[in-house]
């Protein structure tokens, strides 16, 4: 089970991939509010804005007498693509008796290219404010999230698509209760799960798993703490080596067993670490020497000659404006945006979405204001077209580079 991010500020540790890879972690959904309606609870009327229908809203009131799907998703969420294309199919499985619509956290303008791309039959909505009504009502941290309302307007289930069947959806339809797994979303913030204040001067702490929290990293913005303290929440072993070594899942060969890789909760852990000022700027490296004592993992480096994109400027481009604001940058599914960021930064987000690594080759080394904005299905021309307007390219070539070997590490 894999779920997306809508939050800037969270670093993805899964994102849909640009050049048709996928990486393995994923981060959680905007939550509003942490109170919310249940199952059993009657539903307040809502009517949202569609832009696929034959009428340009979509009323609850519509459903009066039917089955209602109301589908979270985001047109960066990976999973969440297959997981409306499977309610697409039971919407034409049951068209009189059955109605869904789907909710994006997205602009209308994504929306819309998404569908230029996709064959959707369902109504979709895109709804980016975070304080519309309809999120107050269905508060949750992770997508793809459905809340399943019946013919009398009272919320049947708060589930996963997955969990809805041909099969179930005619239970529904008879009166019956479905057994369909709840999707329980932790609300409170997972930082919370970890006490720190300023006057921690250095600590490391592994918690296991933590149900109902996407996966993500989190590197703390408190005064006396903003970089000297990452936090990492349901995270694999093999995204605390790349962390720990500063790499992609590109440059990483994972020897260790497949049961120990499998996405799941006993391979998933939360990890806290805070270090003293002085060493702020070694903050990832602080998980090296922990990595075989705590998680039984062996690292070892080795220089390989491998294909790769080289990151380039276009002959003729106009200079980069250097900036002096304070450095940070975010990113997700929707795209790169720094402020006062490294070139090393946007290499690093073209990296985590590419089929092969990328070195930089610009001879950009200043700081300065990126903003690079893409579709989660772009392909590479398209992701060119893009980076013309920043006056780079991204060209096919081969280049040494560092690959982090891990393994089980050796018992004595």
């Amino acid at each position: 089970m894999a779920h997306y991010s809508a939050i800037p500020s969270v670093i993805l540790m899964r994102i849909s991939s640009l050049f048709g890879s996928a990486l393995l972690m994923a981060a959680p959904l905007v939550t509003l509010q942490a109170q919310g309606l249940h199952e059993g609870d009657q539903v307040p009327a809502f009517t949202l804005a569609t832009l696929n229908s034959p009428r340009p809203t979509f009323t609850s009131s519509e459903a009066a007498g039917k089955l209602l799907l109301v589908e979270f998703w985001g047109t960066w969420c990976g999973p969440c693509i297959p997981a409306l294309l499977h309610l697409d199919s039971l919407q034409q499985a049951f068209p009189t008796q059955l109605l869904v619509v789907g909710v994006a956290a997205d602009s209308e303008a994504r929306v819309r290219t998404f569908l230029q791309r996709r064959s959707v039959h369902i109504p979709l909505a895109p709804l980016p404010d975070e304080q519309a009504p309809l999120y107050r009502y269905f508060p949750h941290r992770t997508v793809p999230h459905t809340v399943v309302i019946g013919p009398t307007g009272k919320v049947l289930a708060i589930t996963e698509p997955r969990q809805i069947t041909p099969a179930v959806v005619r239970q529904w339809l008879a009166g019956q209760r479905a057994a369909v797994v709840v999707k329980h979303d932790e609300l409170r913030n997972p930082l919370s799960f970890f006490p720190a204040d300023t006057s921690t001067r250095a600590a490391l702490h592994v918690l296991p798993y933590l149900t109902g929290v996407g996966s993500q990293m989190r590197r703390d913005q408190t005064p006396g703490l903003r970089g000297r303290r990452v936090t990492f929440i349901n995270t694999t072993l093999q995204n605390l080596v790349q962390q720990a070594y500063h790499v992609s899942h590109l440059r990483v060969q994972n020897q260790l067993p497949a049961s120990r890789n499998k996405f799941e909760p006993a391979n998933l852990f939360c990890v806290d670490v805070i270090v003293p000022r002085a060493q702020a700027g070694q903050l990832l490296e602080r998980l090296r020497p922990e990595l075989g004592p705590r998680f039984g993992v062996r690292v070892s480096v080795r220089p390989e000659s491998r294909p790769v994109y080289v990151l380039r400027r276009l002959p003729n481009a106009a200079a980069w404006s250097p900036s002096s604001k304070a450095e940070q940058a975010s990113w997700s599914g929707r795209g790169f945006e720094a402020e006062g960021g490294r070139v090393e930064m946007l290499r690093e987000f073209l990296e985590n979405m590419a089929s092969k690594p990328v070195v930089d080759e610009t001879g950009l080394t200043g700081r300065y204001d990126i903003r690079l904005e893409l579709q989660p299905e772009d392909k590479m021309p398209e992701v060119k077209q893009h980076l013309q307007k920043l006056g780079l390219t991204l060209e096919e070539a081969t280049r040494p580079i560092d690959v982090v070997y891990m393994a089980e590490a050796k018992t004595p």
